[in-house]
């Protein structure tokens, strides 16, 4: 680089300086509005906005707009209000921080702020919508300039500004010809345009189009995580928010949970440097994707100078880039899929892992990996956070259904099919809150966009059972999706349904197997040349190698995710279609032995629903028979064959009574400890905990807890079939769970409809007292607290029973004085 090079580069920051400080001089206020509306009233001057503050001041700015409101019913002008609120509800409190990140421009901030959730606005609500954030990002960041302590931290943030600004043209002076930054830059568009679309499973039948952009596709899941909040307890928070916390993380999630899409959703945003409020750090860093199953060969995993080229990416970067950028803290390393590493690979993955912290740590990472595949406490020697990705809860599939409706409309449809797409989406939203099925699966995105991809498909006559479902499935993407557009034979070979099927399934089968997700090219070539030694009517259309790229080219099933390696689009499918060939190769006895492996649970319960009677009931039998050996995996085993149960259309009857039988000594629990036991199972056992009718207090109890100790959404639906259960024990669970779900979403699912006469609500956090202000119709609380009595008790004039426990900083109880229903008061304090 020229000496005048880097004088430019200073000049121009020394003229940012300037400008930026005449900005702020005409602080307090920066003119951007005539008529400032106060966020908070003129008793509070809060120096972040939250939730109320932004409620007040959409209402507010809401009223101004006057004839654009006024055109709009009643109930789609509060709509629009609470949708706006919503969505910077989703962004977190607007703090200095999130402002600067914004750079103080309001246009920058409304383009950060989500877009709406709410499903059914009709376009002249939505335009109200985009006018009312754009008008609270103006006054937010109005008022934030007229706080006393904005000056002094504006030039904190110039300071910081402006010594990144130094860095990077230190950096650019030490490179000689600035040819590091130069290939960042061209790296991070090559990143951007290869992440910045994403496969949504079935969301048209145009070979054509099958990707998306992943701006438009992309949903926010939430994660649970102990380091989040309290010990001990999982407290649900947006994945970026949490993200944003640490440095490390280690990100767990079941199949189809979202992990890889949001690798890909994280490496998008650093290529681009468009993260919002929450990670604003983390546009300085670049992205380095490390899929493991892309790793599996004998050669070993590559080290930082060979991640572009064993990652696929055609570039060649100038020696000691990426060593350059791990070392000074600017590389965000996504290592996604511990679990697709062979269980013999894994320790080798765990030693380069460790190599690569230890000798770059001021690195960020990443790791994803499904729940089973490492310990509890894997890496968190080494500083990682452990995450778990929640299920989708209703409003997160109603979001995602109307995101995949929104893609298919956007892709230049008819004006009838926009119609169609409208009434699909509608049905479809109704079908999953009614049918107890379907709800139960559309938990995670991959079966939400099988679902939305079914319903427009079958016209939303949508199958009943899993094993339905995927055979719908594998009928749409074999089948149906070229015969309905007069494609054959493209490749030059023709195969039926069940021609691709055994080839898919034997395929899905040694993978299974073999503990893999990938096989290169190759080595798929050959098994389909040995395969089709049986196969005289296909081989006589060409050859191994023909027939394999007609099923990576027209299937549906399979994808090239590095060059010359396949994988199937999602590992349902894998396992679906390896139980199927299991079962054709009688190898009950494989299915028993790894039945103990989380990884394994759909495979054997697919297993079961292809099985003949016979070998169906052979194959529990089986399973019982390993239960009675293993007491580690005695109650995991006796559940998953009772979770067989409803794939088995046709069962011996004694087989059925004795796995019945069995599972009655494990459900309904009776106690804490059986509820800690039978959550080990995780979600599997929601599928089998009993209804509310009939069951004992204890029981009822213990039920609430395993749900509760589970957690996600379809717990969360569980434990409100318990709501109205007034028995003290049952309430009892009903006040501690409230915790380990999302505050608002569980007190209306489950207190909102819980009379709560015998024991009592049990308050431990500021949110949950926000609250209980609205539960109007619960008198009796118990309430652990450190400090005065606070408002929402003190307030509360209808209050029957109150206990206050471990609260050293209660001194007075005079606020309770003159409180005409208190019937009991209790006070257990600690001294200080």
């Amino acid at each position: 680089m020229t000496g005048f090079e880097t004088v430019l580069l200073r000049v121009a920051g020394t003229a940012a300086t300037t400008l930026l400080k005449s900005l702020l001089a005409r602080a307090p206020g920066a003119g951007l509005t005539a008529d400032p509306v106060r966020p908070a009233g003129r008793l509070r001057r809060p120096t972040e906005l939250g939730d109320p503050e932004i409620r007040r001041l959409t209402r507010t700015l809401a009223s101004r707009l006057g004839e654009e409101t006024a055109r709009l019913p009643d109930h789609e002008r509060s709509a629009v209000v609470d949708s706006v609120a919503d969505t910077f509800a989703a962004v977190g409190r607007l703090d200095a921080d999130a402002l600067f990140a914004a750079d103080l421009r309001p246009a920058a901030l409304a383009a950060a702020i989500p877009s709406p959730r709410a499903a059914g606005l009709s376009e002249a609500a939505q335009s109200v919508h985009r006018r009312l954030v754009e008008l609270c990002c103006t006054h937010v960041v109005e008022y934030a300039t007229t706080l006393p302590g904005f000056s002094a931290r504006a030039d904190v943030e110039l300071v910081r500004r402006m010594a990144e600004l130094a860095r990077a043209v230190d950096r650019l002076a030490q490179t000689g010809d600035g040819a590091a930054l130069a290939f960042e830059e061209r790296y991070g568009r090559y990143i951007a345009e290869a992440h910045g679309r994403l496969q949504l499973f079935g969301l048209t039948f145009s070979q054509a189009r099958r990707e998306w952009p992943l701006d438009r596709a992309y949903i926010s899941l939430a994660v649970s995580g102990e380091q989040l909040e309290e010990p001990g307890r999982a407290t649900p928070m947006s994945t970026e928010l949490a993200l944003g916390a640490s440095e490390r993380v280690l990100l767990r999630g079941p199949a189809g949970s979202g992990k890889s899409t949001l690798v890909q959703w994280l490496a998008l945003n650093s290529a681009r440097r468009t993260f919002g409020p929450g990670l604003r750090d983390w546009n300085l860093l670049v992205p380095f994707v490390l899929p493991l199953r892309s790793f599996n060969s004998p050669a070993g995993l590559p080290m930082p100078q060979d991640w572009l080229s064993a990652t696929g990416v055609p570039l060649r970067a100038p020696d000691g880039w990426v060593e350059s950028l791990l070392s000074a803290g600017r590389a965000l390393v996504l290592v996604d899929g511990v679990d697709e590493v062979p269980p013999r690979l894994r320790d080798r993955t765990e030693t380069w892992l460790r190599a690569l912290l230890i000798a770059y740590p001021t690195a960020r990472f990443v790791i994803t990996t499904r729940p089973s595949a490492v310990p509890e406490d894997w890496l968190t020697g080494h500083g990682f956070s452990p995450l778990s990705l929640l299920p989708m809860e209703r409003d997160g599939v109603g979001a995602f259904i109307t995101h995949w409706h929104d893609s298919a409309r956007a892709e230049g449809v008819s004006g009838q099919e926009r119609e169609q797409l409208d009434t699909y989406e509608k049905s479809l939203i109704q079908a999953v809150s009614t049918r107890r099925d379907l709800g139960r699966l559309a938990t995670n995105p991959l079966m939400c966009a099988l679902l939305c991809a079914l319903n427009r498909d079958r016209r939303m006559h949508l199958p009943r059972a899993r094993k339905e479902l995927y055979d719908a499935a594998l009928d749409m993407l074999l089948v149906r999706r070229d015969t309905e557009r007069d494609i054959a034979g493209v490749e030059g070979v023709y195969l039926s349904r069940d021609e691709q099927t055994v080839l898919l399934q034997r395929l899905a089968y040694w993978l299974i197997r073999n503990g893999q997700l990938v096989a290169s090219f190759e080595e798929a070539i050959e098994m389909v040349g040995e395969w089709l030694d049986a196969m005289p009517q296909v081989r006589a259309q060409g050859s191994a190698r023909k027939v394999f790229r007609h099923l990576l080219i027209r299937s549906g099933l399979l994808r090239e995710p590095v060059p010359d390696s396949v994988q199937f689009v999602h590992r349902v499918f894998q396992d679906y279609l390896g139980a199927k060939a299991a079962v054709e190769s009688r190898d009950f006895g494989v299915l028993v032995r790894n039945a103990h492996e989380d990884t394994w649970d759909d495979v054997v319960r697919m297993a079961v629903g292809h099985a003949r009677p016979d070998e169906r009931a052979h194959l529990l039998r089986e399973l019982l028979r390993r239960a009675d050996e293993n007491e580690r995996d005695r109650s995991r085993l006796v559940l998953l064959a009772a979770a067989c149960l409803e794939h088995a259309p046709e069962l011996d009857p004694e087989v059925w009574h004795e796995v019945e039988t069995r599972t009655a000594h494990l459900l309904p629990p009776r106690s804490a400890a059986q509820a800690e036991e039978l959550a080990k199972a995780g979600e599997l056992v929601l599928e089998l905990l009993p209804e509310p009718a009939d069951l004992t207090e204890d029981e009822a109890a213990a039920t609430i807890r395993t749900a509760a100790l589970v957690g996600g959404d379809r717990a969360l639906q569980v434990i409100a079939g318990f709501r109205s259960d007034d028995r003290y024990e049952v309430v009892h669970e009903l006040s501690d769970s409230w915790g380990r779900f999302p505050n608002e979403a569980y007190a209306d699912a489950v207190l909102s409809g819980a009379p709560v006469r015998e024991g009592h609500l049990h308050l431990r956090t500021a949110e949950q007292l926000a609250t209980y202000e609205r539960l109007r119709h619960i008198h009796r609380v118990h309430l652990t607290w450190d400090g005065p009595i606070p408002p929402a008790i003190r307030d509360r004039r209808d209050l029957e029973w109150l206990v206050m426990h471990r609260n050293p900083g209660l001194t007075d109880l005079s606020p309770l004085a003159g409180h005409p229903t208190l019937r009991h008061l209790g006070c257990w304090t600690v001294r200080r």
